[in-house]
């Protein structure tokens, strides 16, 4: 149950009125410094956003990548394909123990900036890729350092 004497009021009892300015100049100008203060934050927030969203690409694109006929032509037979699939589960076996282990001790923001360094050098990997090793290697570098 929420205990309700440590939640603040509404109205500064001192002056009775609200806590929130009235529409003037001088706290437009204040609420104007405080957005740009907090888009710091909002923009930092969408930056960590974008790592959730980096693993849910790289999950879901076996299934329209196996449609496309030039990966079909690389990765041949149904084999092929599943290893395709289930790479970067094979990768979550390895990169989830040492993802750990790089943020304990290199800190979360610089784990971060290698696992987005790891999903650069996959794309690109799996992007140009002229064989079928190529294509293994750039999906399985998706998930080393990242999941």
């Amino acid at each position: 149950m929420i205990n309700t004497t440590e939640l603040p009021p509404t109205i500064n009892s001192a002056e009775d009125a609200p806590l929130l300015p009235r529409s003037d100049r001088r706290s437009l100008r204040r609420t104007a410094v405080d957005l740009v203060a907090r888009s710091r934050d909002i923009i930092v927030a969408i930056i960590a956003c974008l790592g959730a969203m980096s693993i849910g690409f790289v999950v879901g694109y076996s299934s329209p990548a196996l449609e496309d006929d030039y990966i079909k032509h690389l990765l041949l037979g149904p084999v092929g394909r599943s290893w395709f699939g289930s790479l970067i589960m094979v990768g979550a076996i390895i990169g989830g123990p040492l993802g750990g282990a790089f943020a304990g001790r290199l800190g979360r923001k610089t784990t971060l900036m290698l696992c987005n360094v790891s999903f650069a050098v996959g794309w690109f990997l799996i992007i140009y890729a002229t064989h079928d090793a190529i294509l293994y290697t750039g999906r399985y570098t998706h998930t080393v350092v990242c999941i």
